[in-house]
């Protein structure tokens, strides 16, 4: 089966907001074709490749203000997305006098977001598609460093939880560590019995993209906003990069 991807070039950051559509306005769009046959398994990862999800990391604590009839600073997103836990919710406690404590904010927090995988997360456009359709060609896994409980019920209830065999995050005992480190990719590579050098990684983040390619991974870079600054560099970085999945067209 023959995969022609769609490679963009930027050559500035105005194009990293522009529509796939219209991409073809500002900038040539090369075509690749790669075969599938030549990988034996994918590794995914979830938040901001597979889910518009990076948004609940940004809006969590908003969100938590907002039902308390606090109105939040503007801002404040990107202010927390950056702290741990401990200390937005020491934050957002200081700074807007609640009476909650450290303790209730940060349950209120990780309620807010378990919340929205269990009953809002959507797929990005096209995933869907894609990954049923690579699920028919090989084994995929999930790689990531989200929760995967959290995981397992979006994709419960997004209905691809069964084109996965595996899920793996950070925290398993034979990672722990975080994607700065290829361990992650080198374990779910081995849950999917794939020798790197034939395991497609699929990702969005720079330092994701970067490790995986640095250890042999053929790489697919899918672009989200949560990434805008870096994705030039992703896409110089990746094999293949493209603006969505909808980009890809499968033949």
């Amino acid at each position: 089966m023959m995969v022609t991807y769609s490679i963009v070039f930027f050559s500035d950051k105005l194009y990293v907001y522009t529509l796939p559509q219209k991409f073809k306005k500002k900038k040539e769009i090369m075509k690749k074709k790669i075969n599938l046959n030549c990988f034996t398994g994918a590794i995914l990862d979830v938040d901001g490749t597979l889910l518009d999800s990076m948004p609940i990391w940004y809006d969590a604590g908003a969100r938590v203000l907002t039902a308390l009839g606090v109105t939040p600073e503007p801002g404040l997103g990107d202010l927390l997305f950056n702290m741990t836990l401990d200390q937005s919710s020491s934050y957002l406690k200081t700074h807007y006098h609640l009476t909650l404590s450290i303790e209730e904010i940060q349950q209120t927090i990780l309620d807010e977001i378990a919340a929205f995988y269990r009953n809002t997360a959507p797929l990005k456009p096209g995933a869907l598609a894609f990954v049923r359709t690579l699920s028919a060609q090989m084994p995929l896994a999930v790689a990531s460093v989200g929760d995967r409980t959290l995981i397992r019920a979006a994709f419960s209830r997004l209905n691809i939880l069964d084109c996965f065999s595996a899920v793996l995050t950070d925290q398993d005992p034979e990672i722990r560590a975080g994607k700065s480190s290829p361990k992650i990719f080198l374990a779910t590579a081995d849950a999917l019995h794939s020798k790197p050098t034939s395991t497609l990684v699929v990702e969005d983040n720079l330092t994701a993209v970067t490790t995986a390619h640095t250890a042999g991974f053929p790489t697919l870079a899918v672009y989200d906003p949560a990434n805008r600054e870096d994705w030039p560099e992703i896409a110089r970085i990746a094999d293949t990069a493209v603006p969505s999945f909808e980009a890809l067209t499968l033949a």
